[in-house]
């Protein structure tokens, strides 16, 4: 019975919780990488373009000054097309802003510097916006980046897992990284197919080797976070007197983000039973989708690794297009 009425404290919590976001883990992928991920990212920059366009004052001046003097931008598909929305952000934003990080990595690794996953994502950024336009440098910019940020992602996984150093921003940075390394994967794969390399199974079955490891690392650092969330001081529950209710009101508090708090209306003592808790942690990591979608990512990606690999588009800059 104490079970049952702990999962409904629990319920009830959540589903107030969750209008309320930052109370909960941010651990999930960036958006940036989900829009650019699928099938479509093409016409997804196209239409972050296009918008831009229509919002931004001086745009076409802004975007061909990033691109020099090409009139289209070739391989603008998944981290292509990524790429190339992350320099035209940066070059809206610099232009009004003193802005000289890109937005995925600001949202990323926040106020973290000392990380090699950060200097080799952005090393990667760098690499390919010098070239661009150069596949067979880009093949081997990403060939060697690729192992770097491999052995990187495994270094951060065993600090996380057993050495005691497991974080929310951690492991934020793990998933992170590793979804960016198998877009890193995909893309040299279609510059290989570009280049005459025939596709081949081996080529198929590397990528989703690694696909298959990360969801095999998800589980075990996911059963870690939520013991981490759950044995540290991050939510903070006590009973306040509510004379409008005659009840109890649960206070929680995330003390790792400023302003973050909210008073949930709860059985009177769930505030202070440990069940509750762990029961909490359970439907949020069972329901809430920046989390639950970790899975589901990586899956997609597998599922339709082929038409990503050889999915093909370019990106007619504005200025020259007319």
């Amino acid at each position: 019975m104490g079970s049952i009425q702990s999962q409904g404290s629990a319920l009830v919590i959540y589903e107030d919780v969750v209008r309320q976001p930052c109370l909960l883990p941010d651990v999930g992928i960036d958006e940036s990488l989900l829009n650019y991920s699928g099938p479509g990212s093409n016409a997804v920059l196209k239409a972050f373009s296009t918008e831009m366009l229509n919002t931004v004052p001086g745009y076409t001046r802004t975007v061909g000054s990033v691109f020099g003097p090409l009139t289209s931008v070739p391989n603008a598909v998944g981290l292509g097309a990524l790429v190339i929305s992350m320099l035209i952000e940066i070059a809206i934003k610099s232009s009004t802003q003193n802005v000289d990080t890109y937005g995925l990595l600001r949202r990323v690794f926040g106020e973290e510097k000392a990380s090699s996953v950060r200097d080799t994502m952005s090393e990667y950024l760098k690499r390919h916006r010098v070239y661009i336009d150069n596949d067979k440098r880009l093949r081997g910019e990403i060939r060697r980046l690729e192992k770097q940020l491999s052995n990187h992602l495994a270094v951060l996984r065993n600090s996380l897992l057993h050495d005691g150093q497991m974080s929310s921003r951690g492991l934020k940075i793990w998933v992170n990284g590793a979804a960016f390394h198998v877009q890193m994967l995909i893309h040299e794969a279609r510059l290989d197919i570009k280049a005459g390399k025939p596709s081949s199974d081996y080529d198929v079955n590397v990528i989703k080797a690694a696909i298959d490891l990360y969801l095999l690392y998800l589980d075990p650092l996911l059963e870690e976070h939520m013991t981490y969330e759950i044995n540290t001081n991050m939510f903070k529950y006590r009973s306040v007197s509510s004379t409008a209710h005659n009840s109890s009101i649960c206070h929680m508090q995330n003390i790792e983000i400023k302003n973050c708090s909210r008073d949930v209306d709860s059985h009177p003592s769930s505030c202070a039973e440990p069940e509750v808790m762990i029961a909490f942690m359970d439907i949020v990591y069972s329901n809430y989708e920046p989390i639950k979608g970790l899975k589901s990512y990586f899956l997609n990606i597998k599922n339709n690794l082929n038409s990503q690999i050889h999915e093909k588009g370019s990106f007619p800059v504005p200025s020259a297009a007319g």
